[in-house]
């Protein structure tokens, strides 16, 4: 390889060489920079010697040529990588043998990645085209009239690492970037897009003080007026809304592939816009939470006061109202004890406000009726496996039908529905092969699927304006909305989006019978596209070969609960989607199933692997790919429940004991430094406790809010396991910042489990509690 971002040297595996004078490093590094093209004599004797150069000049170069090539010959390249043409020379180089040009190509794919909203993805090639500078470009090489060239290559360097910075900002990396900005503003600081990045990470870890000198800062060394953009961190900073990502419970992130549903989006809109209220119901992996979350995000302007999001697995309505209590502005110790309560301030504090409430994963009426709005303004969104029928008197949403049609492909709907209908190798079938040619405007393969057109204002359902009254309070009378499976071109088109749309057009007849076998489910459709993906050269005929004989039957299943325990054949697809991943993924995601937080961060699967924090990431990333995690904000990952339960099925006996300690270790280790940021104190982690390398709590009042869910269940999830000493030290790491925020509910709830595991061999840990 040529390397020329930082010293010039030519690399053969082991071997080295760099050329010896100072003309041939002129020469080599003019062919370089111009890399493929044709270099004149005349500009090499210009480079040489300026505009009066020697009668021998053109002789000189020739013979300097004719060294390079010997030295390219010695270290054991080809003495035809230097090419003679009528014109000049030439020299011939792949992306790959040039780390100019494979960085050049490796920022304009992390760009491309970053314009289709991959930022991780983005953030990784970005960092790998930066990792390929080792200094200045062609360092100590004096290239003359070409040195401002070199300073713009230079100057794409740091533009790219800016863009990078970005997407780490984005991925709520703030700790990891800020000491390097600190540095980096030292060596540029001109560069106000840098100053203003550094700022933005200082706040987000909590150093807001910090943050304000360093604007300070950027205004005396870098002599210049802020521009707008750096105004504007600092005003907001100032309101304290400096651009902090919310904390993980509010509203998820909408999927940026949803396909299909249009006709329940269009209802659920319309209804949400008229301070009305749902229900959506279905198996699970059939999509309530998308569809609901897609549908609040498509309303949310309609809703200024804002979105309440709670997800009730796991959690009785007690603590949900809680939680909403705080963030409708109720300090933690104003929160009453009895839900009764709790139900009533809550309703008091939502009256005169236009807010949506989004009540994920409820179990039965019981548990959703006092999170019920009573403002007529207010609107709420539930989604359960049952109809709920208490709340809706199994009252539909009318106009809706059983099988989910139509299709986000403009003009594929009724071309998907017929090849489906139609036998193999039929005229619908060729027909929706060349629709799907025609949507994706290229070869097979070769691009993303057309962005999915706004969805139509729902009007017309018959019935649908005689049904809108206000509900009394506490809201009852609610509308259903059954879910039904994805049917004909939603399943095809979710298909062709992940899996691409040229390997459907490609397999219509597999493709439709890999849908089918599906039953509808977009979960087991988004896996089994997924690995499709994940294999190029993987038929869709050899996914729907495995998967015959083993369709997901469209009858509601009993209880909903484990899908293998009950012979749903969605664990077959998930067990595909499994096995296509590498053995590092796979053993994540088996021990995945141990957490029991709502979401996590990236250090969970860095205890999990007993791994380096970039390594789990990866592997995570990997799971997000194969669509078996799932990513709701930057750094913050969640299961859906029927993977969870499939990946806990996988693990056992040592391999989960051991990534268990290390699990609760790093929650430990973590709490402790929060502890030891906000009131003083601490020694660092005991010798022998696993420690999560790399990671910073930042703000520690904002980490135990954020992470107080998982805390709280890691010390029931100690208790339950036998863990005295990680049960009780997690009470006791816990207590201050429970008692002092007013969650006196889980204050209580740890100290009775701590009381309850107290080992008799430390009676310390009582007297402590």
């Amino acid at each position: 390889m040529f390397r020329v971002l930082g010293p010039l040297e030519i690399t053969v595996g082991e071997r080295l060489a760099q050329p010896p004078g100072p003309r041939q490093r002129e020469l080599l590094a003019l062919l370089l920079l111009r890399a493929n093209q044709v270099v004149s004599i005349g500009t090499i004797v210009r480079l040489a010697w300026g505009e009066r150069p020697p009668p021998t000049a053109r002789r000189q170069a020739q013979n300097c040529v004719g060294r390079l090539r010997r030295l390219m010959t010695d270290v054991g390249l080809s003495p035809k990588t230097i090419v003679t043409t009528p014109g000049g020379y030439l020299l011939k180089v792949a992306d790959d043998q040039l780390d100019m040009l494979a960085f050049l190509a490796r920022a304009d794919e992390g760009r491309a990645l970053a314009g289709a909203g991959h930022v991780w993805k983005a953030s990784r090639r970005y960092r790998s085209a930066l990792a390929l500078w080792r200094g200045p470009a062609f360092d100590g090489v004096e290239l003359g009239p070409l040195t401002g060239e070199v300073e713009r290559l230079d100057e794409r360097r740091l533009a790219v690492l800016e863009d990078c910075l970005d997407l780490e900002l984005k991925l709520g990396k703030h700790a990891a970037v800020a000491d390097e900005l600190a540095v980096l503003v030292s060596r540029h600081p001109l560069r106000e897009r840098m100053w203003g990045q550094m700022v933005l990470a200082l706040y987000r870890c909590g150093r807001e003080h910090e943050a304000l000198i360093a604007l300070e800062r950027a205004r005396a060394r870098a002599r210049f007026e802020p521009g707008e953009r750096l105004l504007e961190i600092e005003a907001a900073i100032l309101r304290g809304d400096a651009g902090v990502p919310e904390r993980p419970g509010r509203l998820p992130a909408d999927l940026p592939d949803f396909t299909g549903r249009e006709e329940e989006t269009g209802a659920l809109a319309a209804l949400l816009s008229r301070e009305a209220g749902a229900v959506v119901s279905g198996e699970p992996g059939i999509g309530k939470t998308a569809l609901a979350v897609h549908v609040a995000h498509r309303v949310n302007g309609s809703y200024p006061d804002g979105q309440l999001f709670a997800s009730l697995r796991g959690s009785g309505p007690a603590e949900v109202l809680a939680g909403f209590l705080r963030r409708l502005g109720v300090p933690g110790h104003a929160v009453p004890d009895g839900i009764e309560e709790r139900a009533e301030l809550y309703r008091n504090k939502l009256a005169g406000r236009r807010a949506l409430i989004v009540l994920d994963d409820v179990a039965d009426a019981a548990q959703a009726r006092p999170l019920l709005p009573e403002a007529p303004r207010c609107a709420v969104l539930i989604t359960s496996r049952s109809g709920l029928d208490e709340l809706t008197g199994g009252s539909r949403l009318p106009g809706l039908g059983g099988m989910s049609a139509g299709s986000v492909l403009p003009g594929l709907g009724g071309l998907a529905d017929e090849a489906f209908r139609s036998e193999p190798g039929g005229m619908a079938e060729g027909a929706f092969r060349s629709g799907l040619g025609d949507a994706t405007a290229g070869p097979p393969g070769s691009g993303p699927l057309p962005a999915r057109p706004a969805w139509p204002a729902w009007a017309g359902m018959s019935g649908f304006g005689a049904r809108q009254s206000r509900p009394s309070a506490p809201r009852a009378g609610l509308s259903l909305v059954e879910l039904a499976p994805l049917e004909n071109g939603p399943a095809m088109t979710l298909l062709a989006k992940i899996a691409g749309a040229g390997r459907v057009a490609a397999e219509v007849a597999a493709a439709r019978d890999l849908v089918r076998h599906c039953g509808g489910s977009p979960l087991a459709i988004r896996v089994a596209a997924a690995r499709l993906t994940a294999e190029p050269r993987l038929p869709v005929s050899w996914m729907a070969d495995r998967l015959s004989g083993h369709a997901i039957p469209r009858t509601p299943r009993s209880d909903g609960q484990d899908p293998e325990a009950l012979g749903w054949p969605a664990a077959e697809v998930l067990g595909l989607g499994y096995a296509g991943l590498p053995e590092p993924a796979q053993r994540l995601l088996r021990l995945t199933g141990l957490v029991e937080a709502p979401d996590f961060a990236p250090w969970v699967c860095a205890a999990l692997l007993d791994a380096d924090l970039a390594e789990a990431e990866e592997m995570a990333e990997r799971l997000v790919e194969a669509q078996l995690l799932e990513r709701t904000g930057p750094a913050r990952y969640r299961l859906q429940d029927v993977v969870r339960r499939f990946a806990a099925r996988r693990t056992g006996g040592d391999e989960r004991a051991e990534a268990l300690g290390r699990l609760l270790d790093g929650w430990l280790v973590l709490a402790d430094q929060a502890n030891g940021l906000r009131f003083g104190g601490g020694s660092g982690p005991p010798e022998g406790r696993w420690t999560p390398k790399g990671v910073a709590v930042g703000d520690p009042a904002d980490w135990f809010e954020s992470e107080r869910p998982g805390l709280v269940s890691a010390v029931r999830q100690a208790a339950a396991e036998g863990r005295a000493e990680h049960c009780c030290r997690l009470a006791v790491a816990l207590a201050r910042f429970l008692e002092g925020a007013g969650h006196l509910d889980d204050l209580a709830e740890c100290l009775r489990l701590a009381l309850a595991a107290n080992p008799q061999s430390e009676p310390g840990h009582t007297w402590a509690l």
